[in-house]
């Protein structure tokens, strides 16, 4: 069963990194119109907090910039930028000792350009209420991030079949809640 709703995938050219090394602030700028939001909406799905997840936005890109030199042009940029962007998370959250679930301050935070703020908030709490943080970010890394099955499985350091299970029974788990095909 093929999935025929049309993704967002985020283009990026790989030697948008070279142009970045080399001093290029033009190529760094189109990284970030290009990727802001996905990373932010991946990021906002790890803290759930506005503040923290644009923190946590602008260290990822001091550390793509810092390190540019070190993407290898192989796989996904953006699964790249999303595991420097993982990491970044996981120290700050070894470092604070505790979950934030803030949903207030989520409401202009993903994307969904067509909706109000009081639908999006809407759709947000009940996304975030019936998936576990899991799931909710391997729907977010697919769907808003554009990345595939297989960068997500190499990125979380998973199974490729545990991926694809999960993705899908957070959709149908999606789908069943809000009676539409998402």
């Amino acid at each position: 069963m093929q999935d025929e709703t049309p993704k967002r995938k985020v283009q990026i050219d790989a030697s948008i990194f070279r142009r970045i090394q080399q001093g290029e602030q033009e190529a760094f700028r189109e990284l970030y119109d290009v990727t802001y939001k996905p990373l932010y909406a991946f990021l906002l799905s790890y803290t759930l907090n506005k503040e923290d997840a644009q923190d946590l936005l602008q260290d990822t890109y001091v550390q793509v910039y810092k390190n540019c030199h070190l993407y290898r042009e192989q796989g996904n940029p953006m699964a790249w930028m999303m595991k420097i962007a993982k990491n970044l998370f996981l120290m700050k959250r070894r470092r604070d000792k505790g979950p934030v679930d803030n949903f207030e301050d989520m409401e202009n935070g993903i994307g969904f350009e067509d909706m109000t703020h009081v639908e999006n908030r809407i759709v947000l709490e009940k996304m975030f209420e019936q998936l576990s943080e899991e799931d909710r970010n391997l729907i977010i890394m697919h769907d808003i991030g554009g990345l595939k099955h297989r960068e997500i499985a190499k990125l979380l350091d998973m199974p490729l079949g545990t991926v694809m299970a999960r993705y899908h029974r957070g959709i149908r788990k999606l789908q069943k809640e809000f009676g539409e095909k998402l």
